[in-house]
């Protein structure tokens, strides 16, 4: 390996897609605490944040229902959209720990959309071994 790490860059998103981005919540940790009634009154359900840009030339508004096809097919449950400016245009954001489908979650079950449920690829550090997962790249739909 080369002693001094070369930048590499990352593949841009296809036309009509963008890089799902994901990360936590104040009111949640990890994948659980979505079922936790007093939490969940804190932080119900996640969004999926859109460029304002994108938006405007998908006809998607704050509130509407969308679903992510990740670029092998994989769809999500329906998710609110969220059109903000604090955020690039080849990217999306999301909530992680929503979109459960374990029943016996009575209060989080089948609540927003699940990122990881989008994350079919992953790219390896060969340094490391550490799994890069923001290598996968979504297209919105609207919700059926």
């Amino acid at each position: 390996l080369d002693p001094i790490p070369v930048y590499e860059p990352t593949d841009d998103p296809p036309d009509g897609f963008q890089r799902l981005l994901y990360g936590r919540h104040p009111a949640h940790t990890f994948a659980k605490t979505q079922n936790t009634p007093a939490l969940r009154a804190l932080a119900p359900d996640n969004e999926v944040w859109v460029a304002s840009a994108v938006a405007s030339e998908r006809g998607i508004e704050t509130g509407d229902l969308v679903t992510l096809r990740n670029q092998d097919g994989i769809r999500s449950l329906p998710v609110r959209a969220l059109v903000t400016e604090r955020i690039r245009p080849d990217a999306v954001y999301m909530v992680h720990g929503f979109g459960h489908d374990a029943p016996l979650m009575t209060g989080a079950h089948g609540v927003g959309a699940s990122d990881t449920a989008m994350q079919s690829r992953y790219a390896l550090d060969p340094i490391c071994g550490g799994a890069g997962l923001r290598v996968n790249f979504v297209q919105l739909e609207a919700a059926s």
